[in-house]
């Protein structure tokens, strides 16, 4: 990319007052964050602590947060987080009794309004964010979760003040492939800015294969990306073919699980969501900023 290209496109998002979108996409600002973040807690840091109302007991207590913020450097994610089935269980009924919406369209609907990816009026429907996803307790309980947590701050150096709770339906669609990326654009490979510095975990909350709407990642992405996506007006979405020339084929990794498992990962890695097509895809993320 010609650097008076990229200068312009930064300039614009300054102009725009993104500031953290802008400059969150860089590895060294992230890196500058979390020092002057760490140094500013240091004078209380049991008060920021005290802010996330941990619980006193944890979900995943198999999970050392220092190893697994250790894998989370090496590999862009790391695994071994599972819920109780009936927690699970819990979240789905949540997400089918609940009002959704689709960003960018008005109105609300449910999960059994949809017929064949589309509603009652024949709009079709790609996903469905579920309302207030902060007043299911069992999704309380894992954003509260002190290891879980404790990963978090190892992870970004300091307390995350910033703890958000995303409950997402993926529709079966009968939309073209073509269709299908043009509109809903995490179905293409594209990596996340969410502030200064950040890392999600995710739960699957129905199960997931590549007919299911799988998670799939490039390993180790995080840290290091072609430079023109760096500017990229969209999260540097790239087609498969650019993301697995630079990466090569072997760093890609398709993430399968059934209702419940769990992986933590620095969403500034390249990924994307495969079409659901045999069954509807229900997440659940946890974001810390």
């Amino acid at each position: 990319m010609d650097l008076s290209v990229a200068w312009n496109r930064l300039s614009a998002r300054l102009t725009k007052r993104d500031v953290h979108r802008t400059i969150g996409r860089f590895n060294a600002v992230r890196k500058t964050y979390s020092l002057l973040q760490r140094g500013y807690q240091s004078t209380n840091e049991a008060h920021y602590r005290q802010q996330l109302n941990l619980r006193k007991t944890s979900l995943f207590e198999q999970i050392s947060p220092d190893s697994c913020a250790q894998e989370l450097r090496q590999r862009s994610v790391a695994f071994g987080f599972q819920l109780l089935p009936e927690m699970a269980a819990e979240i789905r009924q949540y997400a089918c009794q609940n009002w959704l919406y689709e960003p960018g369209f008005e109105g609300e609907f449910k999960v059994d309004d949809i017929e064949r990816g589309c509603l009652p009026n024949g709009r079709a429907v790609m996903r469905g964010l579920v309302k207030h996803p902060d007043q299911c307790p069992a999704i309380e309980q894992v954003a509260q979760d002190p290891i879980l947590m404790q990963v978090a701050r190892q992870y970004l150096g300091y307390w995350p003040t910033q703890v958000t709770r995303h409950l997402t339906w993926t529709f079966v669609s009968s939309l073209s492939a073509a269709e299908q990326r043009d509109r809903f654009l995490p179905l293409s490979y594209h990596y996340d800015v969410a502030g200064y510095n950040f890392m999600s975990a995710y739960f699957y909350i129905t199960d997931m294969d590549k007919l299911s709407g799988a998670h799939v990642m490039i390993e180790q992405s995080h840290a290091r990306k072609p430079f023109h996506t760096l500017f990229a007006p969209w999260s540097g979405r790239q087609t498969d073919e650019q993301v697995l020339d630079y990466y090569g084929p072997d760093r890609e990794l398709l993430i399968e699980g059934q209702a419940g498992f769990g992986f933590v990962q620095d969403p500034s890695c390249f990924h994307k969501l495969l079409p659901p097509i045999k069954n509807n895809r229900l997440i659940f993320q946890v974001r810390y900023a």
